[in-house]
């Protein structure tokens, strides 16, 4: 469901002027305001040329952020990947070219790390995580099949077993093995069938909420959409800004009178739209394995120590998950973290980072 442009840039502008109170409801930032007014005032009066240039190009990028908010995300992800020293790289392998961003160079005395993202995420989303991690640690952040860079096909196979299968080729190919697999939401079914296919390849496995082994009924999302209570497309995406702003107490752990600033939905819908085919596609691959448990037969594969990582509050991915996982690996290492819901990456990146280094340190 698309709004007309009229009605688009309407909501549009609306998300702006949302931004802006929310802004000012903070009372430091309101005495930032009051002082910069008559500053404002005085350029306006000696510089009126600067002030217009400014201005000018404050509209530029406000309309620049509506017609195209990918050009703002790339944007942000060009700057953390330059920031903290990581390279974009591509690996081809047959007729399939992986896209990976990694910092560091791998050495024989200490594993390197390998992240896995979640669905329709990209190796970006691990960025306010992998900022803790020391400087001389070799990483790997890799867009998964079908997402981000990676090439992206709708007749391949997503399920958690192909990927896995899939992206072994593309360790063969860099010559990367055995490493610390870290690997959240889909990433982390990934990461299990991974470590049940190849068990040799992985040193330590940590699973962030993976997906895979709570029922999918199980999850507050998936439930409430199916009643109605979320309106959602056939594969689970919002189906308007509107629905993605109900959305996000889903994902994030937030206060139950905490409001979502328009602006944050909007752009994570507009993001997310052009997605909107291939999040279908995945989506299909993947539930079906969810309900027949696919990954269940792969867990008793695993040779590596693992240890799982589950937000209190997960709203997608229900935590009972982990209780099937730790019957199944009764040595694993269970941690459920407070305050935090689906998305360890932005609720509790730190505490999240320094259980994972610790556990790979001492394996």
């Amino acid at each position: 469901m698309v709004a007309s442009p009229p009605a688009a840039m309407l909501e549009y502008l609306v998300c702006c002027f949302d931004l802006i109170l929310h802004f000012l409801r903070k009372p430091a930032n309101r005495w930032g305001a009051f002082i910069a007014l008559p500053i404002v005032v005085v350029i306006a009066l000696l510089l009126p040329t600067l002030l217009y240039a400014l201005l000018s190009q404050a509209v530029l990028l406000l309309l620049m952020a509506y017609l195209r908010p990918m050009w703002i995300v790339e944007f942000m992800h060009w700057t953390n990947l330059r920031k903290n020293d990581y390279t974009v790289k591509y690996q081809t392998v047959g007729d399939f070219t992986f896209c990976y961003a990694e910092k560091g160079v791998s050495s024989p005395n200490q594993a390197s790390i390998v992240f896995f993202h979640g669905l329709s995420a990209t190796k970006d989303m691990w960025f306010p995580m992998v900022t803790a991690i020391p400087a001389d640690r070799h990483v790997i952040l890799l867009d998964m099949p079908g997402h981000g860079d990676s090439t992206q096909r709708s007749d391949d196979s997503y399920s958690f077993v192909d990927q896995a299968s899939r992206i072994a080729q593309f360790f063969i190919a860099v010559g990367l093995k055995p490493f610390h697999l870290v690997g959240i939401s889909m990433g982390g079914g990934v990461a299990v069938a991974y470590a049940g296919l190849f068990p040799k390849d992985v040193a330590v496995l940590s699973l962030l909420c993976p997906a895979g082994f709570a029922d999918w009924d199980k999850s507050d999302y998936m439930r409430d959409s199916e009643q109605g209570r979320l309106l959602t497309d056939s594969g689970g995406l919002p189906m308007n800004n509107r629905e993605q702003e109900k959305a996000f107490p889903y994902l994030f752990h937030m206060p139950e009178d905490y409001k979502v600033v328009k602006m944050y939905s909007w752009f994570a819908f507009e993001v997310l739209r052009p997605r909107q085919v291939m999040h279908c596609k995945v989506t299909k691959d993947l539930e079906e394995d969810v309900n027949s448990k696919v990954l269940l037969d792969y867990l008793p594969r695993i040779r590596s120590p693992t240890q799982v990582l589950w937000g209190k509050h997960d709203r997608l991915v229900h935590i009972s998950g982990a209780d099937v996982l730790k019957s199944a690996l009764p040595d694993c290492e269970v941690h459920v973290l407070p305050k935090c819901g689906h998305t360890i990456t932005y609720d509790r990146p730190f505490r999240a980072v320094k259980l994972i280094l610790e556990f790979g340190n001492k394996k």
